[in-house]
């Protein structure tokens, strides 16, 4: 009997009938695979997801945080009745959060290379691990791991902004949460100062320069509104964004990684399947053997 007539009696309801006679054997393969997934699923690392839930700070924000401020200051209070800008651009922000700038500062600030590759970081010795010095993890490498790790999402209906990281280190993940959306909040309110500053600055020097009355009044109106800025910025922490909810340690077994019972499901799976296989293999050099 020629190859492909052989092949064309190798049915399903022949594989079917086949795999039943042999039932030990796929059970011994659903068993092996089942075992292993398992395995695989308590041996690996868990891994913990952490989130801050925060909405950017707006004008009618920081108009009522200022006033609270200036109201106290006597003359100065005829500046909380200007416009404010609250914590800046809403989308530049969420922008800043997420770019690499931060990301990099992030890893700089509070060391985190030999914590993120910490299995090239000799602890005890304080160094390095690789024999090869191109092998040693740099910042961009830290930011591209911070990047798998980290999500920011904005919710357009709600307004809510949402920074989650999974991490296997539950404590760390969630201390990285807050700390970050603390540092943003620094960063941005320290820009906004110091080009605040620059402002005032530059207009002093024109105020000096020019006797024109209509002139010198659109420069203390624009010389306000940066005094406004600072003052803003210097009396709030939550500047450009304000946390609704802080990140909190999750309890031990509440995991988000491995997912035990599916992948304990699809190593059953796959043990069947591979035994299907496997009893189609003997089937067809039964028939060749024919």
């Amino acid at each position: 009997m020629d190859t492909p007539a052989i092949l064309d009696q190798i049915t399903l309801d022949a594989v079917f009938a086949a795999a039943w006679r042999r039932r030990w054997l796929m059970l011994a393969c659903v068993l092996l695979a089942t075992g292993l997934a398992t395995a695989a699923a308590f041996v690996m690392k868990p891994k913990y997801l952490v989130e801050v839930v925060m909405i950017p700070v707006k004008a009618d924000d920081a108009r009522s945080a200022l006033s609270s401020v200036v109201g106290q200051l006597g003359g100065l209070a005829s500046l909380a009745g200007a416009a404010l800008s609250g914590g800046g651009n809403k989308d530049e922000n969420i922008e800043y959060l997420r770019s690499y700038d931060f990301a990099a500062r992030f890893i700089e600030e509070e060391n985190l290379l030999p914590i993120l590759f910490a299995k090239k970081w000799d602890a005890q010795n304080g160094r390095w691990n690789v024999d090869d010095p191109e092998d040693v993890p740099t910042v961009s490498d830290g930011v591209r791991l911070l990047d798998r790790i980290r999500n920011v999402q904005e919710e357009r209906r709600t307004g809510l902004v949402t920074l989650s990281l999974k991490w296997r280190d539950r404590e760390l993940a969630a201390r990285w949460a807050n700390l970050m959306v603390e540092r943003v909040n620094r960063d941005l309110r320290a820009r906004a100062i110091a080009e605040a500053q620059a402002s005032i600055d530059y207009l002093n020097t024109e105020l000096a320069k020019t006797g024109v009355v209509e002139l010198r009044e659109s420069l203390y109106r624009l010389y306000e509104n940066q005094v406004k800025t600072i003052m803003f910025a210097k009396v709030r922490s939550q500047y450009a964004f304000k946390v609704i909810d802080p990140a909190f340690v999750p309890d031990a077994d509440r995991f988000v990684q491995p997912k035990r019972i599916p992948m304990i499901l699809i190593g059953a799976l796959g043990g069947l399947l591979g035994g299907f296989l496997l009893v189609a293999f003997l089937l067809r050099r039964e028939q060749l053997a024919k």
